[in-house]
């Protein structure tokens, strides 16, 4: 297996394992990891919400792990120039996988096709 396909295949585990089952619950906790400090009654606001944080997912489980919060980026295009010059990126196969959980959500309008 290659590095590149053995990093991949980590990162969607760690993240997978960090946030579990798709409970309202763990979107709070994704949510209040970004740096969320809202009252979110459901995972509709929660996604809601989501739609305007850019946050680097390899970041967001570092900050996770180092209880601090992940940089964030003012828009999609910073967020994918950063991603890109750090090598930090989610692959997109998994990432088109996921319909309707944060994967999905927390990278929306980077891979865009033109």
């Amino acid at each position: 297996m290659s590095k590149k396909k053995n990093k991949y295949n980590k990162i969607v585990g760690d993240f997978a394992r960090y946030f579990g089952e798709n409970t309202l619950e763990n979107w709070q906790r994704l949510c209040r990891d970004i740096g969320i400090d809202k009252e979110l009654p459901s995972v509709t606001k929660c996604r809601e919400v989501l739609k305007s944080v850019h946050v680097n997912i390899y970041d967001l489980l570092d900050a996770v792990r180092q209880g601090t919060t992940p940089q964030r980026f003012g828009n999609p295009r910073q967020l994918a120039q950063y991603s890109v010059d750090n090598r930090k990126i989610y692959p997109r196969h998994m990432a088109e996988k996921d319909k309707v959980g944060p994967v999905r959500v927390l990278l929306r309008g980077l891979f865009r096709r033109g």
